[in-house]
């Protein structure tokens, strides 16, 4: 029985459901807000220390490094890296666009 699979690997099913872009970012913000907490805990800096050298509260640096739901901009992402001794380096890259993109392999029939 050969049957086309649908939504074979995540990038595609996202992509089907259109939510591909959605899922990127917050993939990204995941990504920064466990390495601020990372950064944070490796210089033995408390939340309420943190929030002192960014002159926000506890509760906002809290939402910035809850990376199940993490809320953040740029702003400040960059001020909580200052803040544990970092920097946020950040770059545009391109992507294939769909046209480009390699062909997926076809499995053979048994």
């Amino acid at each position: 029985m050969n049957r086309e699979r649908i939504g074979s690997n995540l990038d595609s099913m996202f992509e089907e459901l259109g939510e591909l872009e959605e899922v990127r970012i917050l993939t990204q913000k995941k990504v920064l807000a466990r390495q601020l907490d990372q950064a944070r805990r490796a210089g033995n800096v408390s939340i309420s220390e943190m929030a002192r050298r960014m002159g926000t509260s506890r509760m906002a640096v809290h939402s910035l490094l809850d990376s199940a739901k993490p809320t953040m901009t740029i702003d400040s992402v960059s001020r909580a890296a200052n803040a544990l001794g970092a920097a946020l380096e950040m770059k545009v890259v391109s992507r294939p666009s769909p046209s480009h993109r390699p062909a997926k392999p076809r499995r053979k029939a048994a």
